[in-house]
């Protein structure tokens, strides 16, 4: 299972990804909203660890955009 964790506090995306990876997930980490936009679009992942107040791109940007391309993809 491929995890994404999208945090731009760096402690807390260092504690999340260890204690992921701890118990066996693949997990990547990006820090501003952009970046985990253009990575969702062309990368698959199976979770998805937002924050939502993210600079620039917020959180609730990247889900929107996301759930769009998935539409898309559906219909």
């Amino acid at each position: 299972m491929r995890l994404l964790v999208v945090e731009d506090d760096f402690a807390l995306s260092e504690v999340l990804v260890h204690s992921l990876q701890q118990v066996g997930y693949a997990v990547d980490s990006i820090d501003e909203g952009m970046a985990a936009d253009v990575l969702l679009g062309h990368e698959r992942v199976d979770l998805i660890v937002l924050d939502l107040g993210l600079p620039g791109l917020d959180g609730l940007d990247v889900l929107r955009r996301l759930r769009a391309r998935v539409l898309r993809r559906l219909c």
